[in-house]
């Protein structure tokens, strides 16, 4: 058993992270150690490093924990270590890390909200000090602690690479087209970015039956518009190529004069916005997936919102359903799993964690994750 552990500690926003080590954790009651298979770098973590999401350090950033239980401490709540969908885990087990949990509680939770819970952030671990014992609160470490019911247990058969590669963008898509009503055989959908949000929502419009897919993203990579196209993409605009109005004609020409049924944002670009918007038809869905930290004012066609009867949906958090689904999802497409692959385009280690950061910010990776 390794003496001390690494983690890469975020002390102040825009400042390089800290490697500090810690002693090897002992499981508490009712508690996990899972030792690290990977740990996706997400958005949100670089968002929370430039300052766009006032955190305040120390903290170990990471919400995308992916790992196999080293130990579970005694069971106090239950007869058997169980996660968070009630299913047995065991020492071994690969198992994914929530970091947040509904309270069961408050108005929301009570009426199918839970995914937007009123006191998710009192729930929250990974923002609590590794000053304080056991100190590995988050996902840019060697280990992590939890309690038991924070672990999901990942489906035998599905591999580690596949179920870590769209691990928080998917459930939130997953998220965004439940609250839209989901995506029938009729309907035209439309990606706005071609990231981890946006490749993963193009996959999954396409295999829920969409009548049509096309991805609007960068060839600044050429290779996510390429994985766009093997994930489900039936038809591919670059920003770099084509016109905004370029786009708007080529999707209506597509449906009939009418417009997209529904636009999903994954993109992080507020000038998607309004760009989105203007491609729907008139009581289009509109889901919100990619704009998590205020990047500034977006000019909102509002009498367009109100005479076209829009709707508009965010989506930040999902449910454990939601990642459950994901999971199914994913252990049912090995077709894809090659171009999945693909979508991992770095690989570090803890010590090397703000190269990382910084591939994900430049948008030099897709997907990056750390890894022993």
């Amino acid at each position: 058993m390794a003496a001390e552990v690494k983690a890469a500690v975020f002390e102040r926003a825009q400042e390089p992270l800290a490697i500090r080590t810690y002693p090897t954790p002992d499981a508490e009651p009712d508690g996990a150690v899972v030792d690290l298979v990977s740990s996706g770098i997400c958005g949100t973590d670089v968002h929370i490093w430039e300052g766009a999401i006032p955190f305040v350090g120390p903290l170990i950033l990471g919400h995308e924990f992916l790992g196999r239980v080293r130990a579970l401490g005694p069971c106090v709540r239950e007869p058997v270590a169980k996660d968070c969908m009630g299913q047995p885990v065991k020492v071994g087990d690969l198992v994914a890390v929530n970091v947040i949990e509904p309270c069961g509680a408050c108005r929301l939770c009570q009426t199918g909200g839970a995914a937007s819970c009123l006191n998710l952030m009192d729930s929250m671990t990974y923002t609590r000090s590794p000053d304080e014992p056991p100190h590995l609160f988050g996902g840019y470490a060697e280990m992590t602690v939890c309690p038991t019911r924070y672990l999901h247990r990942i489906p035998d058969g599905l591999p580690p690479d596949i179920a870590a590669t769209f691990l928080c963008a998917g459930p939130t898509v997953v998220r965004g087209i439940v609250y839209a009503g989901g995506i029938g055989p009729d309907d035209h959908v439309v990606v706005q970015g071609s990231g981890p949000v946006g490749l993963f929502a193009a996959l999954y419009a396409s295999k829920s039956g969409a009548a049509s897919v096309t991805l609007i993203g960068s060839s600044s990579r050429p290779l996510r518009l390429e994985l766009a196209s093997l994930l489900g993409a039936g038809q591919v605009l670059d920003i770099r190529t084509t016109s905004p109005e370029e786009r708007a004609r080529v999707i209506k020409d597509g449906t009939g004069g009418i417009g997209a049924d529904i636009v999903i944002e994954g993109s992080g670009s507020p000038d998607a916005v309004p760009e989105g918007l203007n491609l729907l038809r008139p009581r289009g869905r509109y889901v919100l997936a990619g704009q998590y930290s205020d990047r500034g004012a977006v000019p909102l066609p509002v009498h367009q919102i109100t005479f076209s009867a829009l709707q508009l949906l965010g989506s930040a958090q999902f449910t454990a359903e939601d990642r459950e689904t994901y999971l199914r999802f994913m252990l049912g497409v090995p077709e894809a799993w090659d171009a999945i692959r693909r979508a991992i385009t770095h690989r570090v280690t803890v010590e090397q964690s703000d190269q990382g950061l910084r591939a994900v910010r430049l948008g030099e990776a897709i997907k990056a994750l750390l890894v022993p």
